[in-house]
Parts: structure tokens; sequence; C-alpha cells
């Protein structure tokens, strides 16, 4: 078992290395390139080390000051419970969220191996201890039956060393039987692309509940007439008999059902210098982490066995394929821009970004009618509130499609190279990606100026119809600049799944929000000087469109010089799609 685990070792590590290392297939340029995303994991080791010191000296210190701590051991209970619950969601989280991201190993080339099914499993499950929040976690929760020894316990220190054990040992069951379920609902990959719509979607709405919340709570407490020095003055007979140091309150059922619980009631008890009593919620729990291995077994079982299923081929044959046209493209041209769009919408990013971005203007829009206006902007400022959300709109459209307008080449994988052989110009592949973008960053920017302008209503018309001339301006900028770079520095994608790599390489966001930057200023800066100056919204229409019109001059100008670039680089994009 011991050889088998330190081979398992040696082979994440050797994975892990070779995961870093570049390959000399790509020119000088892109292995620059390459070279900063190299620097993140060391950055991310340092700031970790120190961490989990920090976790193993709180761990030792709560387990020497717990036995003296007589009034304030329910407050450090109290902080041990929040820690668990938190380690239990992001136990529960994190593999759905490495499934979605379809970073699961190949579980297929270790069944090649001779090694028993079982000593795989153990190997992920000890492997699961290293994952940054349950390596913090042990750090703490091993040191803190050592400080309970110094402290004069060594019986109940052993007692708390089996209990850390126990949430240990469950927590790491938990953790492998989850990713063993979340691998076998991913994967189908019809069934996965709707499982990580629904996960993201769910985690963005919980994400705006405490915001809404919070002034639901404030509305309430002002219609009851409830000021914080009366809540206050109610809650601190509680307090008191709260930090009496009175008795714990016998175990429910749900304590029992509720492993966090169980460990906390075991320090507690080992602190209070009372071990046999903590016995009870310490067999419970090492119950629960034999029975979340024993499950966790089968599952991993049952997914070496299960093939992964692909989504079945359409049958096409006899079938005639009608392609939209696009208006003033060719036909090249525009069989490019309505393959982007419908590769964009088809992938799971693209619907969450199309869905999620009026649901934030839509929460953001509550927010901001339940506060006085006064308090956001100076009195007399001619700007209205629903103008500056569809405005923040339409930065937020822009910011969603990075990954699309930065990185617009090699999103394609096999596709670029289809569209290398074919015969289409280098400058019907340009235009038509820009008219591709135009298209995805109208259909997320007008959705969300439309929920700001029901939602905030007010101001004038001449500002409301600027603000189309405004992302006009913007994209016509961004249109060239975003082929370039995208040619420049391409990096490998999977449309399909929900990974880190989609994003476009941190060169390219770089210069991508420089030129955002650089094109929004001078749109600003005239609008600015219409209303504040010379006070007139129909002059911040004229300044706007005026500036639009320049925009798309140049913009001509600079796809040509877009089409050039993409003829030198095509080479290297056909490897970066090809994924090499």
């Amino acid at each position: 078992m011991i050889r088998v685990a330190s081979v398992m070792a040696w082979l994440r590590w050797r994975l892990l290395l070779n995961h870093l290392r570049p390959t000399r297939r790509r020119d000088a340029l892109e292995r620059a390139s390459r070279a900063f995303e190299v620097i993140g994991p060391v950055i991310l080791l340092v700031l970790f080390l120190p961490g989990l010191l920090l976790a193993a000296f709180g761990g030792g210190a709560a387990g020497y000051f717990l036995p003296r701590a007589a009034g304030h051991q329910r407050q450090i209970l109290m902080i041990v419970r929040t820690i668990l619950s938190i380690e239990l969601f992001m136990t529960l989280l994190a593999p759905m969220l490495r499934a979605a991201q379809g970073s699961m190993p190949n579980l297929e080339r270790f069944l090649l191996l001779p090694i028993p099914r079982r000593y795989l499993y153990i190997s992920d499950a000890l492997g699961a201890l290293g994952n940054p929040w349950l390596a913090l976690l042990s750090a703490g929760v091993l040191l803190l039956p050592v400080g309970m020894g110094m402290a004069g316990l060594p019986l109940e220190g052993c007692v708390a060393l089996a209990a850390g054990l126990g949430i240990l040992l469950f927590l790491s069951g938990a953790e492998t039987c989850f990713l063993s379920l979340a691998s076998l609902l991913f994967r189908d990959r019809r069934r996965a692309e709707v499982a990580s719509f629904v996960l993201v979607a769910v985690m963005a709405s919980l994400s705006f509940l405490p915001a809404l919340f919070s002034t639901l709570q404030r509305d309430g407490r002002r219609a009851a007439g409830v000021t914080i020095e009366q809540s206050a003055e109610e809650t601190k007979p509680v307090a008191s008999q709260s930090s009496s140091g009175g008795r714990l309150a016998p175990l429910s059922l749900w304590g029992l059902a509720y492993p966090p619980e169980l460990y906390a009631r075991s320090i507690l008890r080992c602190a209070d210098g009372l071990p046999a009593a903590a016995l009870v919620p310490l067999t419970v729990l090492l119950l629960w982490g034999g029975l979340t291995h024993a499950a966790g077994l089968k599952l991993y079982e049952r997914l070496l066995e299960t093939p992964e299923v692909s989504s079945p081929r359409r049958r096409g044959s006899g079938l005639s394929v009608a392609w939209p046209r696009v208006p003033l493209l060719s036909d090249a041209a525009s069989a490019i821009a309505v393959a982007e769009v419908r590769l964009v919408f088809r992938s799971v990013q693209g619907k969450i970004q199309f869905f999620i971005l009026p649901m934030v203007m839509l929460v953001m829009s509550v927010l901001w009618t339940r506060r006085p206006e006064s308090a956001l902007f100076p009195a007399g400022v001619p700007l209205p509130a629903g103008l500056m959300l569809a405005t923040l709109g339409v930065f937020f459209a822009m910011m969603t499609l990075e990954g699309t307008l930065l990185n617009q080449f090699a999103m394609d994988r096999a596709g670029l190279t289809l569209a290398f052989l074919s015969p289409i110009s280098d400058r019907d592949l340009i235009l038509g990606k820009a008219a591709a973008g135009a298209f995805l960053v109208a259909s997320r920017a007008l959705p969300a100026m439309l929920v700001a302008a029901l939602m905030v209503p007010g101001g004038s018309v001449f500002l409301w119809l600027a603000l189309p001339f405004m992302a006009l301006a913007l994209y016509a900028w961004m249109a060239p600049l975003g082929a370039i770079l995208s040619a420049i520095f391409p990096r490998p994608v999977n449309a399909g799944k929900i990974v880190k790599q989609n994003q476009p390489h941190a060169m390219a966001s770089i210069l991508g929000m420089i030129g955002n930057l650089v094109a929004v200023v001078p749109a600003m800066g005239l609008a600015g000087v219409a209303l504040f100056l010379l006070q007139s919204p129909a002059l911040v229409l004229l300044f706007v469109m005026l500036y639009a019109g320049l925009a798309l001059l140049l913009s001509t100008l600079l796809l040509r010089v877009a089409a050039r670039v993409l003829a030198r680089r095509r080479e290297n994009l056909a490897l970066v799609a090809q994924g090499r």
C-alpha cells in the first residue's frame, strides 16, 4: 500500500510538471506569452505556505486556551462551527465546479495499471486532503490536540485527535463521493451543459441574496420603528445567558445528522474535562466518515466501469442547411459571422452570459431604487440613475465578451483550419468576425439597457439615444484591436466547458483594457462638455454621433491592418486552435 501511495504521489507530481512545461512546437512569441502562465502557480504556493503555518498556530492556540476559557467556550465553539460549515460547503461545491470545468482525470488509463481499485480510491481520498481548504483545516485540526495536551489534558487531547481524524475522514469521503457523482453527471455532454448552466445560474442568484435581504431588513426595521439601540437592549439578556457558561443542551436529531456539530460537541466535551461524554458524538462522527467512504467507493467503481458518453451525431444527409445572410457582407463573411454567433450561443459560457447580465441589471436597479439618490450623486447633477445603470450595462456587455473578442480565432478550434483551407480571404474572415462581435455586443447591451430604462426611468431622451451610439463607437475601436490581439496572443480554448483557459491571454486582456479606456475617454469627454458646459442634451447626441462616425471610419482602416497581421500568423494560429 505504501509503494502504491508513493507511486501515485510521484505520478501526480510529474503530471503537474508536464502541465507547466512549455512545448517546442510554438514560435518564440507564443513561448514568451506562455511564460506568464507559469508564474501564477508559484505565487499561489508562496502565499499558501504562510496560511498553512497560521492555521496550524491557530489550531494549537485554540487547543491550549479552550480549556482555560470557561466563559468564552461557546464563542469559540461558534467560530469552529462556522469554519467547519464553510469547509463542508467548499467540499460539496468544489467537485461540481471541477466537473463543470472539465478538469477530471483520465481514470480509464489507471485501469491499465496493476493496482486494485480500492487503492486507487484511497489515493484519491488522500489526495483530497491536499486541496487548499482541507489542507488548512487539517493543519489546524491536527495541532489542536497538541495544544490541549500542553494545557495538561493528554487524555482529552487523544479524544480530540480522534475527533479531528473523524472530521477529516468525513470531509475527504464527502469530496471523493461528490467528485465521482459529479463526474457521472457530467459524462454526458448535453446533460453537462444543462447542469453547468443551472449551477452557475444558482451561484449567481445566491450571490445577490445578501444585498437584497439587507435592503428588505432595513425597510422592515424602518417600518416597525425599531432602532439599533432598542435591538441591542433586547439582545443583552440573551447574550448574558449564553455567556454564563451553562451546560450544553442535549444533542438533537439535526446535530446527529450534521458532522461539524458532532466535532464541535466532541471538542467542547474534551475542553470541559469530560472525555467519556465526548465518545457519543465521536462515535457518530466516525460512523459518518465510514458511510461516506463506503458510498464513495461504490460510486468510484461505478465511475471506472461507466464509459464517457458523447452526444450522438445529427444526421444531416439529405437536408439543406439554410444560412441567414448578413446585409452589406459577402457570402463568405456572412457565413463566418453566422457561424461565430451560433458557436457562442451554443456554448455554456455564451448562454450564461446572455441570461446573467439582465438579471444583474435587475438586481442593481432594485438596490438602486431602495437608496436615496442624493447619497449617490451630488445635488444638481443632470445624470439620471437609469442612464448610469444602462451605461454600466454597456460596459458589462463588453466585458462579458472579452474571451470572444480577444481570442476570436483560436476559439474556432478545428473550424479555423477549415476556414483557412476554404476559399475565404483574410479580409472576409476579419469582417465576418467583426460583424459577429457587433451582434453579440448588441444582444447583451440592449436587454441591459431595456431593464435599466424600465426599472429606473427618467432623463432626457437625447441622452438615452446617445448611449447606443457610444456603444457603437466603443465596439468600432475594439473590433480591429481585438482581431489584432487575437492573432498575436492566441490561446487554446474549449468553448463547451467552463474552464479557466477559456479566458484570453493575460497580455491581450491588459492591452484590451487599455484600448477600452482610450476609446471611452474621448466619448465621455465630449458628452461631459456638451452636458455640463453647454448644458444641452441634444448636443450630447450630436457629439457622440460624430465620434461614432469617426470611430467607424478609422475602424475600416485598422481592419485592413488586422487582415495583414492575420495573414502572417496563420500557421501559428492553426496550431494553437488545435491545442498544440
